[in-house]
């Protein structure tokens, strides 16, 4: 696939490995959420369009907003997201418990210079969500994907991320 991508750069999430939380519904490990052309992030259109065609899933997509009356409304939108239910049934494993949302990634819906990525994107990520020690790399698992589970028992992916467009 490598020689097929030419100038573009794919980023994404890798769930494979079971850290402090387990994903108890995932399809895939990888899911994309960005894709970089020599000096500049594409839109999400393009991000879309490109993973598609390279049979990639995308990040899922929470909600795409136009604009937010102010910081306050924006910063309320995002803990009130962050502290919902994880689409990928995200699960505890010191806590032995479901758990919130990790967190959300906010970004400009339009293409925008490499170098103005911190204009462009934030993410947020809730207090305390890791919880393993700098030797996890030695116990970890790896996450079961929906298709290895019960045969009759399946999940539904709903979306996740959070995009925002900013304001012209």
């Amino acid at each position: 696939m490598k020689h097929d991508l030419g100038d573009l750069e794919i980023f994404g999430e890798n769930l494979y490995a079971i850290h402090s939380i387990e994903y108890q519904n995932l399809d895939h490990y990888f899911f994309v959420f960005a894709i970089r052309v020599l000096d500049k992030w594409l839109s999400w259109e393009e991000v879309s369009f490109y993973a598609q065609l390279f049979d990639l899933p995308t990040v899922p997509v929470l909600q795409m907003v136009s604009n937010f009356e102010n910081e306050s409304s924006f910063k309320n939108n995002v803990l009130q997201l962050a502290n919902e239910k994880s689409v990928f049934d995200s699960f505890d494993t010191v806590e032995g418990k479901s758990c919130s949302r990790e967190g959300i990634v906010s970004r400009n819906i339009q293409e925008f210079p490499v170098a103005d990525l911190g204009q462009h994107v934030f993410k947020y990520v809730r207090k305390g969500h890791v919880r393993t020690d700098e030797h996890w790399t030695r116990n970890w698992r790896r996450a079961k994907l929906n298709y290895e589970k019960k045969p009759g028992v399946h999940f539904s992916v709903t979306l996740t991320t959070f995009i925002r467009r900013r304001a012209a």
